[in-house]
């Protein structure tokens, strides 16, 4: 396998290759030769399938309810689930939606041979919009007004989930939890299998290997919350250029000299990263402030030990 006309190839967007940099190119080629692009998909098939069935034994649940936004995360985590031997209900939910993106999610749920259920919730969201949005049409009016989409998605999803007694499925990916690029009580549900995999590379051939339609695995990533014209024209770099910093400073790489463009990037990917970093910690737990009070942590050691059964 070439993993890197692979990689390029998964982040081709409208029939056009990614333009790298010489030094991005350069770090490409590094982390491939390091592993930290491998080729090992079957075995990220194998171990996350391998999870999520311990977690449906473990917890005694196996009705999983997802969004299926028609892009690939979406589908990919569906695929896993059943995959694991869970019961999935995909739901395509949508609000104002491109009719393109919610025929690719129901087309994604027949492909895979899951339950489809579509409960269109534009009304809700305009009822939900004249109480709580002032109609302001500047970027923070859209970023608010995306954000109640996804919280009203969840709610949804939610009680389709108590109806089956089941739970929530998250589709979120490692390079989307890095960027905060999710709506906080909006997005993260019970399990997140995909959420250690890069956009770049390991989702798509993940993707491929899984039997997610092509037209899905090549669709252009968009929010889906009419913020914005797709997920890279709102960093303002692309999934691949992100993945490669932040899987640089995670692995402490020091490679060649980028240019002054180059740096931009990485700042940027930086800052994003950065200013993101309280949503990936939501809710803070403090610590009792009486010396002694270990409740919350002995809470935490009975729930491990009801677990296995000590």
């Amino acid at each position: 396998m070439d993993i890197k006309n692979e990689i390029l190839r998964y982040n081709t967007r409208d029939g056009v290759a990614p333009e790298l940099s010489p030094w991005f190119s350069s770090i490409l080629d590094e982390q491939i030769r390091l592993g930290i692009y491998s080729g090992r998909i079957s075995e990220i098939r194998d171990g996350l399938v391998k999870e999520l069935e311990q977690y449906r034994t473990d917890y005694g649940v196996s009705n999983i309810v997802l969004g299926m936004s028609g892009g690939i995360d979406s589908a990919l985590t569906a695929s896993l689930f059943k995959a694991g031997g869970w019961n999935v209900t995909g739901c395509t939910l949508p609000i104002h939606q491109n009719p393109e993106e919610t025929e690719r999610g129901i087309e994604a749920c027949e492909s895979l041979g899951i339950e489809h259920k579509q409960i269109d919730l534009s009304e809700a969201y305009d009822s939900l919009c004249s109480y709580l949005d002032d109609g302001s049409e500047d970027k923070l009016g859209k970023i608010r007004r995306g954000n109640i989409r996804a919280r009203l998605r969840m709610i949804t999803l939610y009680n389709e989930a108590a109806k089956q007694r089941g739970i929530v499925g998250s589709t979120d990916n490692f390079s989307e939890l890095s960027a905060g690029f999710w709506t906080l009580h909006g997005d993260v549900g019970d399990v997140a299998p995909i959420q250690s995999l890069s956009k770049s590379w390991e989702v798509p051939a993940l993707a491929e290997l899984m039997g997610v339609p092509s037209k899905t695995i090549s669709a252009t990533p968009t929010d889906g919350l009419g913020v914005d014209a797709g997920d890279e024209a709102q960093f303002g770099f692309t999934y691949l250029q992100f993945d490669l910093v932040l899987l640089g400073i995670l692995a402490d790489m020091e490679h060649g000299t980028p240019s002054a463009e180059d740096l931009k990037v990485v700042e940027m990917v930086k800052t994003k990263v950065k200013s993101t970093g309280y949503k990936r910690v939501n809710p803070v737990n403090f610590n009792h402030p009486l010396v002694g009070n270990t409740l919350y942590s002995a809470l935490s050691n009975l729930d491990d030990k009801l677990l296995k059964g000590e």
